[in-house]
């Protein structure tokens, strides 16, 4: 049966979504093309514009007006369940349904996730490099909440309690946030007194990176401010209040590379790596943040792998030509995804969708979960 969604604020939101169907492939988890349905409601500022000047605003990544002009024909794009004429102008408290809107999803490394622990309450993994932790604009069924809700049958309500990128591997818990009670042990309340600082610290957090250099002996604290900036976090004096205390643990000349432990205070997007990279010794696999990493450190370390950040994709791309948006195709333009991978041409290798960069322990008043050290904490290991 379909799975059905509620609405979300300001949000479309998939109202029809299929079974998946699955295959592994060359150490991938991939999820067959299939078709989807969104259901959205008139926000103001569609209102006194036509449906294809809204789609190619709203979602220029996926379609073109042209594009969904022909699905409006088709009968692919409805306003408030019924056929209208592309001219047409939008007015309030209408509705937008679009349908068969073709899905390519990224595939994710064939990695076991690991659960540490599991109650009625909350669910406690190990998430792999490669995979994101909940669905988003480019993955739905291969993230690790949909995956654990297939293989482990864990509940609907269970959501996110803490969030990793999609190249970093470590503790993370989903929980049952709508009881108070679960949801106030793995996010202890702010009252009015508490600062973002000290509420951070009643969570501790620890990880491991690999950075590039020799990173200093003392312990080194930065609290550069973070700031998302057209949807990429950069330290900008703007930003949020952000801490990270590292310690390192040893330096290997042979690679010119440290191994690093990281105490977070804050919880900010990308903190670690761009603290690391503000000290000039960025995660050295990390080419988000490690401009040198094609023309310095990769070189030289020839058995060393890139990463690859699975969410980030070129916006001057035409829709037609997107890597895995979901978009509007017509039956005479045949989808170039589906053609790759019939042809086998731009698979992805599991081993550039990582970055050395690890969360090893989580830990509360009452509570503490850790897995295991990486492969790559030891100085002879360059993938």
């Amino acid at each position: 049966m379909p799975k059905a969604a509620k609405p979300r604020k300001g949000k479309s939101a998939v109202v029809e979504t299929p079974r998946p169907e699955f295959c592994i492939e060359d150490g991938l988890r991939k999820v067959l093309p299939y078709k989807q349905t969104y259901l959205a409601q008139v926000k103001q500022r569609w209102v006194n514009r036509t449906v294809p000047e809204v789609f190619a605003s709203e979602m220029p990544r996926r379609c073109t007006q042209s594009m969904i002009i022909e699905a409006m024909k088709r009968g692919d794009v409805l306003v408030n369940d019924n056929i209208v004429s592309p001219d047409y102008i939008l007015k309030g408290g209408e509705s937008l349904r679009s349908s068969n809107c073709h899905r390519h999803e990224p595939p994710v490394p064939d990695t076991p996730i690991r659960v540490i622990e599991q109650t009625k309450d909350y669910v406690v993994f190990d998430k792999p490099h490669g995979i994101t932790v909940h669905p988003n604009e480019l993955s739905f069924f291969n993230t690790a909440l949909e995956i654990l809700r297939r293989d482990h049958d864990i509940p609907t309500y269970m959501h996110a309690i803490n969030r990793l990128d999609a190249v970093t591997s470590g503790v993370v818990i989903f929980a049952n946030v709508a009881d108070s009670v679960i949801r106030e042990r793995f996010q202890p309340p702010c009252t009015s007194d508490t600062t973002d600082t000290e509420l951070n610290s009643l969570v501790q957090k620890e990880y491991v990176c690999r950075v590039v250099g020799e990173f200093p002996a003392e312990p080194v604290v930065v609290t550069e401010p973070i700031l998302p900036v057209a949807g990429k976090p950069t330290i900008d004096p703007a930003g949020k209040p952000s801490e990270t205390r590292f310690e390192r643990v040893w330096f290997d000349p042979a690679s010119n590379t440290s191994l690093v432990r990281c105490y977070l205070k804050t919880g900010r997007q990308h903190q670690i790596r761009l603290h690391v990279a503000h000290l000039q010794h960025p995660i050295a696999n990390d080419k988000l943040y490690n401009p040198d990493y094609r023309t310095d450190w990769a070189q030289s370390n020839p058995n060393a792998t890139a990463s690859g950040e699975t969410r980030f994709y070129p916006v001057d791309i035409s829709p037609e030509r997107q890597p895995y948006m979901p978009y509007y195709i017509t039956p005479e333009t045949p989808c170039h995804k589906c053609q790759e991978e019939q042809e086998a041409i731009n698979i992805p290798d599991p081993k550039n969708m990582k970055i050395w960069l690890r969360a090893i322990k989580y830990q509360g008043p009452d509570w503490k979960f850790e897995v295991d050290m990486p492969d790559w904490a030891e100085p002879n290991v360059l993938e």
